[in-house]
């Protein structure tokens, strides 16, 4: 017969299993260095698109952009899968205007192409797609984050 004791040192046990598991979780998920690269950061939003993290994809994201994923691309974190992933290296935005009329001190257009998969073809068709993100920071040391997209 086994006593009481036993069965709640199992459960506890089992309870810090869970809980240390679920730390490491949110190492995997914690933001990147401020001294990630614009490919790097572009690539972890792209990540976070497959896995369905809007939080990681936000916080990767000036608040302009996190806003606007929220009534234009949010769906992407839905059920997208982007696969064939390309990043190309930055280019420099020497004249860059956010559209929110912020400035900032440098700003790179990151050229990607993926196939797209998802359920919602109203803003992106599936297939091959080229695309770029434009990354902004306030200055060196800043880090990098995502604050438009699109072709062109």
């Amino acid at each position: 017969m086994v006593s009481a004791r036993v069965v709640v040192w199992f459960v506890l046990a089992a309870l810090g299993v869970v809980l240390l598991a679920g730390c490491q979780d949110d190492e995997k998920r914690a933001a990147l260095p401020a001294s990630a690269p614009p490919q790097r950061v572009v690539a972890a939003y792209i990540d976070a698109i497959n896995a369905h993290d809007r939080q990681l994809g936000r916080q990767l994201s000036t608040q302009r952009f996190a806003e606007q994923e929220e009534k234009v691309v949010d769906s992407l974190f839905d059920d997208a899968k982007l696969s064939d992933v390309e990043i190309e290296a930055p280019q420099t935005e020497s004249d860059y205007e956010s559209p929110d009329g912020k400035r900032y001190q440098e700003a790179v257009n990151v050229p990607v192409s993926f196939t797209l998969w998802h359920g919602d073809e109203s803003s992106m068709p599936n297939g091959p797609t080229v695309w770029g993100y434009i990354l902004v920071r306030a200055g060196a040391g800043q880090p990098w984050r995502i604050n438009d997209a699109g072709v062109g």
